[in-house]
C-alpha cells in the first residue's frame, strides 16, 4: 500500500524534449530544476552525476536524475564536457535533434525534463535516489522498452497532441523506473525510506501517516501510539528517513492540499481542516513556506510549477 501511494498522483508537465546525435569525442553536461531523463537509442556512453559513481550505459537503457542535479554525459571519461543547453542555442537550424561532436562513433538519446506537479511537496522526491537507472537487460525493460518506442514513435510523427502524449508516457517511464526501483531494493537497502518501510516501528509510523495524512500528527503523539520514546522515535525516524517526522508529516499534509486545490473548488477553510490544519491562516503559512506561493496562487496559476524547498 505505501508503495501504491508513493506512485499515485505521479503527473508530469514537460513540453522540451532533445534528441542529439553525439559523434566522438563529445562531452555534455548539464543541471535544470526539475528530474531529467535520458533514453540511449543507439550507442552507448558514460554517465556521472555528483557524488555517485560513472555509471556506463548501453542501447536501451533508461536513467533519470531524479533531482535535475549537474551531471555529464561522454563517449569516454576522459573527454571534457561542455555546457549542453548552450550548445543547443548556438545550433544554427534551432532544432531539438541537434549533431555534435567529431567525427567518430555515433551515440543518439532521447532527453527531456520531467517535472513534477506538486513536486515541492510530493512525497517520492524526498525518498528516490539520485539516479534511477533501468537497464536494458534487467527484468521488466520488456515493457519498457515498448514505451520507449511509443516515446520515440510520437517524437517522430509531428501529429497533433504529440507533445501531450509524450507527456504522458513520461509519466509511465518514471513509475516503471520508481517500481523497478522499488522492487529491486525493498528487501537489501539499509538505509532511506525502503529500509524505513521495513523497520518494525517507523514502517508502521509511515503507514499510519499515508494512511490518515489528514490528522495533525505530532511526533509525541505519534510515538505514543508507537509505545517508543519521543527522543528515540524521532532520532530512528530521521536516520532512516533522511528527514525530521515533523518536516515529513507536513509534506503530507501540503501534497494532499496542493492536490485539492488544483481538482477541486472547495473553500480554503475546508481544504485547511481537511489537511489538519486549525486554521486557515496556518494553513497558508505553511503553504507558503512548503512551495513557495500562497494557496491562493497556487490555484489561480495552476500551470506553473512552484519552485522546490
Amino acid at each position: 500500500m505505501l508503495f501504491d501511494d508513493m506512485l499515485h498522483g505521479i503527473r508530469m508537465r514537460s513540453s522540451v524534449y532533445f534528441r542529439p546525435e553525439l559523434k566522438a569525442p563529445w562531452g555534455i553536461e548539464m543541471a535544470k530544476d526539475c528530474a531529467i531523463f535520458h533514453i540511449v537509442d543507439h550507442g552507448a556512453c558514460w554517465l556521472q552525476v555528483n557524488g555517485v559513481a560513472p555509471v556506463h550505459l548501453s542501447e536501451g537503457d533508461f536513467v533519470v536524475v531524479t533531482k535535475g542535479q549537474r551531471h555529464t554525459m561522454r563517449d569516454q571519461m576522459s573527454t571534457p564536457a561542455v555546457d549542453f543547453f548552450g550548445l543547443v542555442k548556438q545550433h544554427a537550424s534551432g532544432k531539438n535533434d541537434a549533431v555534435f561532436g567529431g567525427n567518430g562513433s555515433l551515440t543518439k538519446l532521447v532527453c527531456g525534463g520531467m517535472v513534477f506537479e506538486n513536486r515541492a511537496s510530493h512525497p517520492l522526491l524526498a525518498v528516490l535516489p539520485p539516479l534511477l537507472h533501468v537497464k536494458r537487460t534487467e527484468e521488466g525493460a520488456r515493457r519498457l522498452g515498448l514505451t520507449t518506442a511509443h516515446l520515440r514513435s510520437e517524437l517522430d510523427s509531428g501529429w497533433s497532441g504529440a507533445n501531450e502524449i509524450v507527456t504522458r508516457l513520461a509519466d509511465i517511464l518514471l513509475i516503471q523506473a520508481v517500481r523497478d526501483y522499488f522492487e529491486a531494493n525493498a528487501e537489501t537497502s539499509n538505509w532511506g525510506w525502503l529500509a524505513a518501510v521495513r523497520d518494525p516501528k517507523i514502517g508502521q509510523a509511515l503507514a499510519i501517516l499515508h494512511s490518515h495524512p489528514h490528522r495533525p500528527w505530532t511526533v509525541t503523539s505519534l510515538a505514543n501510539r508507537l509505545a517508543m520514546s519521543r527522543s528515540t522515535f524521532a532520532e530512528r525516524f530521521r536516520e532512516l528517513v533522511g528527514e525530521p517526522p515533523q518536516r515529513y508529516f507536513t509534506r503530507l499534509r501540503i501534497h494532499a492540499a496542493a492536490t485539492r486545490l488544483t481538482s477541486s473548488d472547495d473553500k480554503l477553510r475546508a481544504i485547511a481542516t481537511a489537511a489538519g490544519f486549525a486554521s486557515v491562516a496556518a494553513f497558508v503559512k505553511a503553504f507558503k513556506k512548503q512551495t513557495g506561493m500562497t494557496p491562493g496562487e497556487y490555484r489561480k496559476d495552476g500551470d506553473r510549477v512552484p519552485p522546490p524547498v
